[in-house]
Order: C-alpha cells, then structure tokens, then sequence
C-alpha cells in the first residue's frame, strides 16, 4: 500500500517537471565573456535543466541586432540595454524581466588631450548606435552633435591609440583594460557624472512568450538569477568555464577585470540581482522624453514583468497525496532516522572534511605546498581595497630566481622542482608574521606584507631572503647555488590598483635583474618610465629589420707579427629614425627577452657571410669573418639557423673562414642543445671563440670538450696592461695556457703601441682595437684591404 502511494507521487512529480522540457535561445549582446557569467552558471550547474529547460546560449556578434533576433522569433530570450523603452514604443512588445547591471557600463573613452567637453568642437567620434543615454549626455551637457565629425563605429580600442579617433563610446568593462594594456593615458567622461544613470544589462522576452509560457518565462527568470548569484560568488570558477566550455577569444587576465568591473555595475550587495524598481524606470522614460524618444503617454508599467499566478489542479492532487502518505510513511521514517542518524553523522563530519580538502586544494600550489596564484590575487586584491578606503599600507615582495631555467634544463625537470621545493622551505624561514607568502608561477613568488613595514625594514627582509636562498644546495650529488632578483611596491604609496601594483613589482624585479641579479629594487615611476620605454624599443625593434634600420660594421683584427688584417669582426648597429644611433647594449638584450633575437641573428649571420664572400673573392681568399651569436640562438637553432649551413655552401664560403663568438658565461651555463649545436658548428669546419675570457668562470675541461679554437682576451685586462700593472702578468699566463692547449688568443681593445709591444712579445696572435681601426662601415673597410694589397 505504501508503495502504491509513493509510486503514484512519484509519478505525478515527474510528469509535471517533464512536461516542461522546453527548448528557448537565448541572444547574448556579443561573444562570450563575464558580461553573461550568470547565464553560464545556470547551464553548467543545471539550473535550467532542473527547471525543465533545455537552453541554448547564442554568441553575439559586432553587427547582432538582439531585439530584431527575439522580434522576429530567432530567439526566445535577450540581453539589451534600456533603450528597450524605445523598442517598444515602435511596436515591438518587449516585457523587461530582469535588471542584472543597476548602472550601464556605457562611457565614452577620449585623447587624454581632451579636457573638458570643450574640447571637443570638431574632434572625430566613434558612437556605438545604441548609445542613448550618452546622447542625452552630450545634450545635457551642451555639446552640439552637428559640431562633431561621426565616424563608423569600429570597435577596437587601438583606433584610440592610434590617433585615428578622437573620441570613442566604450563599455567600462572592455577598453579600458585595453587601453590600459598599451599604457595608453586617456580620458573617461561618464553620463553617471551628470546624474544619467540609466541600467545596463536587461533580461527580456516578447509578451507572446509570456502570454503562451508563462510558467517558462518564470522559470528561466528565476534559473538565470540564480545562475547570477553564483557568478558573482565564484568568478574564478566561471572564468574557467568561459576559456574551456565556451572558448572565450578573451585571456584570463582580461576575464578577472571584467568581473570585477561588472560586480561594480552589479552591487548585488546593496540591491538583490534582478530587481525591477518602477520608480526608477519612471526616470529612464522621463530622460527619454525629454529627449524626444518616447511620447508623454508611455505606459512604463506595461513593459515591466510581472509573473501570472495560475493555480494548477496537480498541485491539489499532490498535497492529497502527501496527506495520505504522511501518516502511513511517518512510522518507516521515524524508524528509518533513527537507523541512518549515526550514519549521517558521519556522512556530514567526512562531507566537511571533504569540502575543507577541495577549499585548501583550489588555493594551494601542490608542488610547493604554498598558496597559489589564485589565493595571491584574491589577498591583493582585499588589501588592495583596505588601502584604497581606509589608507591602510601594505607591501608587495616579487621574487624570481635567477638562471633557474639552466638548472632545470641541465640536470631535469625532477631536479627543478626539487629545488623549487627547497627554495619554498627557506623563503618561509625569512617572512615575518603575518605576512603571505605565494607560488605564482615557475620560478615566481611573492611575499604581501599586510601592514606598514618601513623601507629600512623592507629592504632588510629583502637582504635576509638573498643571504638564505644563496647558501649551497645539494643537488644530484652535486652542491649548486642560485640567487634571486626581487621587486618592491608599496601601497598606496605607489598605487592602489591590484593590476598596476603587480606590474610594478615587476618593473622592479625587473630592474633588480637588469642590474646583475641577486639584488632588490625599489619600485619607482623612473622605473616605470623605463619600463615603457624598453617596451617601446622592443615595438620599433618589429619594424627595424623590415625598415632597413639595422646596419653592420666590421673592426679588423690582425696579425701581431705583421700588422695584416687576418679576419674581420661583424658588430651590429641601428639607426632609429627618431632617437638616431642606438648603441646594441641598448637593444640586444630586449631582442634576446622578446626573441626577436633570432631573426636578428640571422640577418648578422647571412649578411656577415654575403659581405665575406664578396671579399674573398675581390681582395683575399684566406680572409675570415668573426659573429657574435646569442645564447637564445643556440638554445632553438631550429629557428633560422637550421639552414645556415646550406648558405654557407651557397655562397661558396668554407667553415674554417667563419669564427662563431660565444660568451664566456655562455660556456659555464650551457646545456644540452648548446652543446650539441657547437659540436655541430665544429663538424661544418666552424671555429667556435670564447669572447671576453677572463671575466667569468670558466672551466678549463670545457674548452676542450667543447672543441674551442679562439679566446679572446677581454678589454679589460688589455686597457690596464704597462709593465708595472698585474694584468701584465695575467695575459702572459693566458696566452701561455692558450697556446699549451693548442688554442689561438685574440686581444680586445689595444689602443696604444705599448700595448701592442708587451702583447707581441708574450706571443698574442691577433690583435683588435683602436690602434689599427675602429669599426668601419664596409665601404671604409674595402679601402683598407684594397691598401693593403698595395
């Protein structure tokens, strides 16, 4: 008996949720982004599907008409803006059903040049069409549209960089972190600064959807406010859903600034997600008369939702049901609580044993056990807040390690995060209380101190944390060391703003790397300026190759004994059109971080190569030809040099006439690949030099495993070389081992017959520097060995 009665509910249950397993589509304003979070959560965690719906999301596009979609029956569902009034005053029967953004994200964004609205008297304006309430704000504000040159609307925020506009209607969620990208300085005049406060994003149907469907409309209404609140609870896990469900084109940098920009025009703190106010509707219609839009009988009212009770007959026969199953099935549940009580116990104890688990695994970095990237962000984001409100200091450590890639790609990626690991367990020895310590990245941390902590102090904690993480490391049986560059930011010293305070960490950081390593540094807006700089060098380095800005010269070397010019030296110059001659310790090392590096590279080498061949050829078959050649070209020798050899046969240059210059740190820090590639060389005939020696640390055991043919004596030890200086004494120990191993030694920067004179008598072979010429364009270096064929 109790069966039967549990079965026909059941059965009645069922039937009455499935009986509504409708397909609706729904239009979205443009391509999917955090601006439809809401309607994401609803279908991924199956709220429409729980309510009996089977929803399509349709992805908008820059020329998609939502209201022509849902007027003509495309869609069931859209998302527009409040010019939905006017809509319906031309006949098109739209009901508002949600209000999900309370203020329209609808600004425009200017040349930073534009002050005031003055300023805009004949400037050129990109207007989106349905851009009312910023009409209203031009009028309002006095600003005559005849006075304006309207361009077509394009969309693209770099117009604004570019200069081809002037003035460009944005949404506060889309340009300006484009912008802001570009470091792009600008302007935003908002209708909200003149009391224009119209809503954004609407959720709306036709009134033929809720005359056929009303218990439809309601449940999709109610399914995709709740999808919303638990968008605005859990962003990250929406972003997630966004990049892999929906394949947003968008980054996840870009996703997480539009989320909490749309938290902003949501404020579902203060006012309850959807919640339609009359009164302030009464205002938009209001607004939109004045300015001609709407007639002064509109009924505002008719355009808002209002749901359609309807008493259903099963629900009478449902309550029946219960009634009489409660009374049968009250025993068996008594019985049935008692039994499972204990169990339940258990259940809930390992249930929040479980979601504390799934909480710590989604903020924590399971290789270092730290807090992760995901937790830093929400932390600097809090105390970013505090110290925007209420001034509260607080600071920002970035931390990366230096050359821990060569240790990865040298002994493992096992041995690497071993390190890693070990690394972590210092750098929480170091911090001070309270402070937050996270893996960000590979070999990224950061440290946020969440209280005002001097800069004595600051820098104090950043000596502390050098001095441990350079002690030894035991590694593969082997004892390494490393160091790290840190970066420090101050709030609000130096900003507010979560994004910029992580970017100049960075800066900082960087610049700490720059300066040799193993060092800190302090951010400052000189920095910053530097930053922007390198960063519009790296922009017009793009364009110097195929601009024809890049130039070679070649310094001879030459024989010590004769005075002959033996070979020639490749050095690269460029000449920008508006800085003029930029030195390359200015820009290699920006073309080796871009990697730009390699295509450089190749121009020096096949241009070095052309040059040489045409010489061997006019003036000495026995000449040769000196590159310098970066560590990131050997690490990827499949990007352009994979065909080099080929173009040496091409120009009918053998190997032995060409001599490849390498670093000396080069050496000490090289892996697999370069070793590999230089063997390569030496197998093609290629001399292989170590340029600058004696200047870092090179290992004798390398120079013959590695078949190297030249050294080069640094500069430094030759600018100090007179008979009573020790660096006398140290060439002559140089090129005495050089010549013991069988290697030739070339001296950099002779600049003086002195020089020259104690070099010859030590039994230097060949010689470079100002002495015997400086580096010379190929026409000038022509007339030298045309001089000496004399």
């Amino acid at each position: 008996m109790i069966r039967t009665y549990v079965y026909f509910f059941i059965l009645l249950f069922s039937q009455s949720v499935l009986a509504t397993d409708d397909k609706v589509r729904l239009q979205l304003k443009w391509q999917h982004s955090f601006a439809f979070a809401g309607y994401y959560a609803a279908e991924q965690l199956g709220y429409y599907r729980d309510a009996g719906l089977d929803v399509e999301l349709i992805e908008g596009a820059p020329n998609t008409n939502v209201y022509s979609e849902v007027a003509t029956g495309k869609a069931d569902y859209g998302v527009g803006n409040s010019s939905l009034l006017v809509e319906r005053s031309r006949g098109r029967p739209f009901v508002i059903l949600a209000v999900v953004f309370q203020h329209s994200p609808m600004i425009f964004v200017t040349q930073d040049t534009l002050l005031s609205f003055n300023d805009w008297l004949g400037k050129r304006v990109m207007l989106e069409g349905s851009s009312d309430e910023l009409i209203l704000y031009l009028e309002q504000e006095g600003v005559k549209l005849y006075d304006l040159e309207f361009l077509r609307h394009s969309f693209d925020p770099k117009d604004l960089v570019n200069k081809r506009v002037d003035v460009m209607s944005a949404n506060s969620t889309v340009e300006p972190y484009f912008l802001a990208q570009q470091n792009f300085p600008y302007r935003v005049f908002s209708p909200r600064s003149a009391g224009i406060d119209f809503s954004g994003d609407n959720l709306f149907t036709s009134e033929e959807e809720i005359k056929y469907h009303p218990d439809r409309v309601a449940a999709f209404r109610d399914a995709s406010l709740k999808g919303w609140d638990y968008a605005l609870k859990h962003p990250d896990i929406v972003i997630d859903w966004i990049l892999s469900v929906y394949r947003s084109s968008h980054d996840r940098d870009y996703l997480e600034f539009e989320a909490k920009e749309t938290y902003d025009l949501i404020q579902p703190s203060l006012i309850e997600v959807g919640y339609l106010n009359e009164s302030r509707w009464l205002e938009v219609a209001k607004a939109y008369q004045k300015n001609g839009k709407l007639n002064a009988g509109f009924d505002v009212g008719a355009v808002l939702y209002h749901p359609v009770v309807v008493k259903d007959w099963r629900e009478v026969i449902i309550l029946l049901v219960i009634a009489g199953c409660a009374v049968l099935l009250l025993v068996s549940i008594i019985l049935f609580v008692v039994r499972t009580n204990k169990r339940l116990d258990a259940a809930l104890k390992e249930s929040h044993q479980a979601r504390h688990l799934v909480a710590k695994q989604a903020n924590q970095d399971p290789l270092t056990e730290l807090h992760n990237r995901r937790f830093f962000k929400q932390q600097l984001n809090t105390l970013a807040l505090f110290a925007e409100q209420e001034g509260k200091a607080f600071a920002l450590l970035y931390l990366d390690l230096d050359r821990f890639k060569e240790v990865n790609d040298l002994y493992g990626h096992q041995w690497g995060d071993y390190l890693l690991r070990e690394v972590a367990k210092r750098l929480q020895k170091c911090i001070p209380k309270g402070a937050e310590l996270a893996r960000i990245g590979g070999d990224e941390f950061t440290i946020l101190v969440p209280y005002k902590y001097g800069q004595c102090k600051l820098a104090e904690l950043a000596k502390t944390i050098l001095a441990e993480l350079e002690q030894p490391y035991s590694l593969y049986q082997n004892e390494i060391f490393i160091s790290a560059s840190i970066g420090i930011t101050q709030a609000p010293l130096d900003s507010t703003e979560p994004s910029a305070l992580l970017q100049y960490a960075d800066e900082a950081m960087y610049a700490a790397k720059s300066a040799g390593r193993s060092r800190w540094c302090f951010f400052s807006f000189e920095l910053h300026q530097q930053a922007i700089e390198r960063q519009s060098i790296s922009n017009d380095l793009r364009q110097a190759l195929s601009n024809n800005e890049l130039f070679l010269v070649f310094q001879p070397i030459v024989d010590m004994q004769t005075g002959h010019i033996r070979k020639f030296e490749t050095l690269l110059r460029w000449q920008h059109p508006n800085r003029g001659l930029i030195p390359p310790e200015a820009f290699i090392p920006i073309a080796e971080e871009s990697g730009l590096i390699a295509e450089i590279g190749d121009y020096v080498f096949k241009e070095s190569i052309r040059q040489l061949a045409d010489w061997r050829r006019r003036f000495a078959m026995d000449l040769m030809m000196s590159i310098n050649i970066s560590p990131y070209q050997l690490s990827n020798p499949e990007k352009y040099m994979s065909d080099w050899f080929e173009f040496l046969h091409d120009q009918h240059v053998p190997g032995y006439a060409v001599s490849l210059e390498i670093t000396e740190n080069m050496l000490m820090h090289h892996t697999e690949a370069v070793s590999k590639q230089l063997l390569a060389f030496r197998d093609e005939g290629i001399n292989v030099a170590l340029d600058d020696f004696g200047t870092g640390y090179s290992a004798l055991s390398y120079l013959n495993r590695l078949d190297i043919d030249y050294i080069k004596i640094d500069r430094s030890f030759v600018s100090e070389l007179t008979e009573e200086h020790m660096e006398k004494d140290l060439c002559e120990a140089i090129i005495s081992m050089a010549h013991k191993l069988k290697l030739k030694v070339v001296a950099e920067g002779i600049e003086t017959q002195a020089q020259a004179a104690i070099l010859i008598k030590f039994g230097c072979d060949l010689g470079q520097g100002y002495l015997y010429s400086k580096p010379l364009l190929a026409q000038d270096a022509e007339a030298l060995l045309m001089a000496q064929q004399v």
